[in-house]
């Protein structure tokens, strides 16, 4: 998988995820276009870099426990 792909999915992951958006891991998976094996791998590396990710069975969704999220920037850098 490329690097942009790869930081999109993140992106978009980060996006439900910060909204309570999720759904189930089923529809989750689902929304970002891969297997729900898939998905756990992507959430256990989003853990593995510290970042709380629990699932809620009464709201059906994914949140971030701690209030930490992953954003992906892309800026210039400075000229030397």
């Amino acid at each position: 998988m490329s690097v942009i792909k790869y930081l999109n999915r993140l992106r978009r992951m980060d996006s439900l995820i910060s909204k309570m958006a999720t759904g189930t891991p089923v529809e989750f998976a689902e929304k970002i276009g891969v297997k729900r094996s898939t998905l756990f791998q992507h959430l256990q590396e989003m853990r593995e870099i510290g970042v709380d990710i629990k699932y809620s069975n009464i709201r059906q969704s994914y949140y971030y426990a701690d209030g930490r999220r992953i954003i992906i920037k892309l800026t210039e850098a400075e000229a030397p």
